[in-house]
């Protein structure tokens, strides 16, 4: 247990955790330095990011072909279906039973194997990119960094209000931008396979 305890440690402390520090330094220094040298407020950086991250699981959902694969299956699930509902024709009952169960568990097992997939697109397009996303985004606008720059830990604060809500954080603002702009992606998708 200890060596594999040593070996997981080494793997994290050698090459994952200076991947990740890598790569955060390259997103600060290709995102965040631009937007810094043009004055822009850092509530305003992580909107700019969050669309980013939005429009690339857009990207990433045209490059995995989602949409297609869907249309896909639900054409092939539609089919095997009415082919099902042609075994009411079949005058034995034990054999229409037998081949409808069998048909059964292929529509099953053909539905679970696609939802496994779909939910493993879903997370590799939306969820990932979100999380790692926010893990940088919070050490680059850490509370002590925003603490030490403005007094407070918020990235926007706000009035005085019956809410007692004092400000926003990083998390929230991101996470706001990000959802908008995914669901203003959707509708103009959606429009523009109306036309």
């Amino acid at each position: 247990m200890e060596l594999l305890n040593s070996l997981l440690n080494g793997l994290y402390y050698g090459l994952i955790a200076p991947f990740f520090r890598f790569c955060s330094s390259i997103l600060t220094l290709l995102l965040i330095r631009p937007m810094t040298l043009f004055h822009l407020p850092p509530w305003l950086q992580v909107v700019v990011v969050a669309v980013l991250v939005a429009l690339f699981a857009f990207l990433m959902r045209r490059l995995l072909r989602v949409d297609e694969r869907v249309e896909e299956f639900n054409r092939r699930f539609a089919e095997k279906r009415r082919e099902q509902q042609e075994l009411r024709h079949i005058p034995d009952k034990y054999s229409r039973d037998a081949l409808y169960r069998t048909t059964d568990e292929e529509l099953n097992e053909e539905y679970n194997t696609f939802i496994a997939y779909h939910y493993a697109r879903y997370v590799m397009i939306y969820m990932l990119p979100l999380f790692l996303v926010l893990a940088w985004l919070n050490s680059v606008f850490s509370t002590s960094w925003l603490v030490a720059r403005y007094g407070h830990p918020f990235i926007v604060t706000l009035p005085e209000n019956s809410f007692g809500i004092s400000g926003l954080s990083v998390t929230f603002i991101f996470l706001l931008a990000y959802i908008l702009t995914l669901v203003v992606g959707f509708r103009i998708q959606r429009r523009g396979r109306n036309r």
